[in-house]
């Protein structure tokens, strides 16, 4: 009887340990989701910026990032395709960004916009370009990714000289 109890004590124990641990993990696991969802409200154009932490975007202020975003013009652009316009937003010698700008207006580009915000919210990977944040406004959708110096894919292979063997 006295083995039965022993046993009894242990599993209760395992069985309170197992649980703080979960309600110990949710708490962190909730606290690095708010850290990294960073809203910033938008007045100007009536929309919302949403930024991710990272170390790009620590000495940077949301209303520095917001006006330079603004101020794009045709001589950014570095590339377009069959959702929007793609810029190359540069905040200082160290920083920049390309900015896929989505124009509003039918409901398959906002469905666009959307899945593209679920498919890359989350990815962290080394081949992947890294979601910065995005922006909506009632004319546009904005997407904030890391800019890469090489130039885009699309460039990349079609400057590319493909030697053909013989078989």
């Amino acid at each position: 009887m006295g083995n039965a109890g022993v046993l009894a004590f242990y599993i209760t124990i395992c069985c309170v340990a197992f649980v703080i641990s979960k309600i110990v993990v949710s708490v962190l696991l909730y606290r690095r989701w708010q850290r990294k969802h960073n809203v910033i409200q938008n007045s100007m154009s009536g929309g919302k910026m949403v930024m991710f932490r990272s170390e790009k975007l620590q000495a940077l202020t949301s209303e520095a990032f917001l006006k330079k975003t603004m101020k794009l013009t045709n001589k950014d652009i570095i590339g377009s395709g069959g959702y929007g316009t793609v810029y190359r937003l540069i905040i200082n010698d160290s920083i920049a960004f390309a900015v896929k700008r989505v124009n509003r207006g039918s409901a398959d580009r906002d469905r666009g916009f959307e899945r593209e915000l679920k498919a890359m919210g989350d990815i962290k990977h080394r081949n992947i370009v890294t979601l910065h944040g995005y922006c909506t406004a009632p004319q546009f959708n904005l997407l904030i990714y890391d800019l890469m110096p090489n130039g885009s894919l699309d460039a990349l292979l079609h400057r590319m000289k493909f030697i053909v063997l013989p078989a």
